[in-house]
């Protein structure tokens, strides 16, 4: 007995998924640029405008990540980094992060570092994905 198979059907899917996956990190871009934009801080040292950064995470791993600081701040893209890289991931998803330690407490204040960004990115995926 012989038996045929079509696999056709699943190159449409893996490019469904690619095109998915550069979306999300399409979003977490905007958003970091978004941060960079709108935060609502004094910028004494540069430092926090130059540590937001995004990851996508497929299946609980890190395909995509990006902190895009100046060559000058070099410390702020690690510690963004590391702070992704140690931290917990969601099983699929958009991190994105800020890895300055002081970050937190800028937010506790009343001021956006990564607050605006995360909304804006939400709704862009929302918006994005409903295309």
């Amino acid at each position: 007995m012989k038996i045929e198979k079509d696999l056709s059907g699943f190159d449409a899917i893996d490019k469904w998924e690619d095109e998915l996956w550069n979306t999300v990190a399409d979003v977490g871009h905007d958003a970091v640029e978004y941060a960079k934009k709108f935060g609502e801080y004094k910028n004494h040292t540069h430092n926090l405008r130059n540590a937001p950064g995004y990851a996508v995470v497929k299946d609980g791993e890190i395909i995509k990540m990006e902190v895009p600081a100046d060559g000058n701040h070099a410390g702020a893209r690690k510690e963004t980094e590391d702070f992704i890289n140690n931290g917990e991931k969601p099983q699929n998803g958009l991190i994105l992060a800020d890895g300055m330690k002081y970050a937190s407490f800028v937010e506790s204040k009343g001021y956006d570092v990564l607050s605006g960004a995360a909304l804006h990115a939400d709704a862009e995926l929302e918006r994005k994905l409903k295309d």
